[in-house]
Formats: structure tokens, C-alpha cells, sequence
């Protein structure tokens, strides 16, 4: 009787144990295409309402200290796209906007933000350009849910709604590494 016991204590931990394996691979990071990004190595989030006016693409005084700030580098490793040949490293540059106007102006607006932060960047190191990938979301993907209110609102949801939009309102910074080598199927 004590074999049976410690057989079923040795197959519980080898469920679990295939579980575990099982969980590991459902969490896979496939990045936004199959050619573009296996590991996501950094994710720099930028609040759009420093970098931007309002409905506006053209970057604040504020927004370009903000990227001074981040790629400005004397050494050159910042920016440095040399990865020995095994893996290939791309910057992804999302544009998120708010759920406020129509979809294809905010897509619109979502790229010509990205593409403010590309321009921005490239002053930064001229070997850039071919390590950049630029993607739009017209609120898609929201940093923050906007609460849905109905009737009258009160101060406190009027405040609830315009820091959830703000949230949403971003510029996202992915340094992705990239397999050189994809598998042909």
C-alpha cells in the first residue's frame, strides 16, 4: 500500500511538471509579425501630452528633451545596431491615440506621431533607418480602459474619463531582438 501512495505522488509531479512546461509555451512572445520580433528586450512608454499639443503630430520643446534625453549618446551604444549576426535588433515605434474622433483620423494621427518619434530619433544616429518599425493603433490597444458613463456626469467622472484617455494617449518604445535565422517551414 505505501508504493501505491508514493507512485501517485510521483505521477502528480510529473502532471504538474507537464503543466508547467505546457504554461510556459502559451505565453509565447510572437511579436507583431512573424518577421518582426521574437523578444521584446525594453518597452519605453512616452505620455503623448508631453511629446505632443493637443490633435497635434509636430513635437513640444518638451517631447524633443524627452528623446534627447533617451538617445543621446556620446558612446554610441545606445543606438548601436551591431548584434554579432545571430539575432537582429529593431526599434518598434507604436502611436497610440485616444478613442475620441473618428477611427481612420486617429489612425492617421497615431502614425504621424510614430513617425514625428522616427524622425526625432534619426537625429540620433544615421543608422537607424533600417532598424525602425512604425505601427499605428487607433485606441486598439488602450494603456487604460475609458469608463462608459451615461447621463449627466459629475466632476469626478469627467476627471476619471480625461486621465484614462490621457493614459491612453502615448508613444510606445520597443527594443525587440530579432532571429536571424527563422525556421523555414
Amino acid at each position: 500500500a505505501a508504493w501505491q501512495t508514493i507512485y501517485m505522488d510521483l505521477m502528480t509531479i510529473v502532471m504538474v511538471f507537464f503543466v508547467i512546461l505546457w504554461s510556459i509555451n502559451q505565453g509565447k512572445d510572437v511579436g507583431v509579425s512573424e518577421t518582426v520580433g521574437d523578444v521584446v528586450a525594453r518597452t519605453i512608454n512616452l505620455p503623448g501630452d508631453v511629446l505632443f499639443s493637443p490633435g497635434k503630430t509636430d513635437l513640444r520643446k518638451s517631447g524633443k528633451e524627452v528623446f534627447k534625453t533617451l538617445f543621446q549618446d556620446d558612446s554610441g551604444e545606445i543606438l548601436n545596431f551591431e548584434t554579432g549576426g545571430l539575432v537582429k535588433r529593431l526599434l518598434v515605434i507604436h502611436g497610440h491615440t485616444d478613442s475620441t474622433g473618428s477611427k481612420n483620423k486617429n489612425f492617421q494621427l497615431g502614425y504621424s506621431r510614430a513617425f514625428s518619434a522616427y524622425q526625432e530619433i534619426l537625429k540620433y544616429s544615421s543608422k537607424t533607418a533600417d532598424h525602425i518599425v512604425l505601427c499605428t493603433h487607433a485606441d486598439n490597444s488602450p494603456d487604460q480602459e475609458v469608463p462608459k458613463f451615461s447621463g449627466r456626469l459629475s466632476k469626478i467622472q469627467r476627471e476619471a474619463i480625461r486621465n484614462a484617455s490621457a493614459k491612453n494617449r502615448r508613444i510606445t518604445i520597443e527594443d525587440k531582438l530579432v532571429n536571424a535565422f527563422q525556421a523555414e517551414d
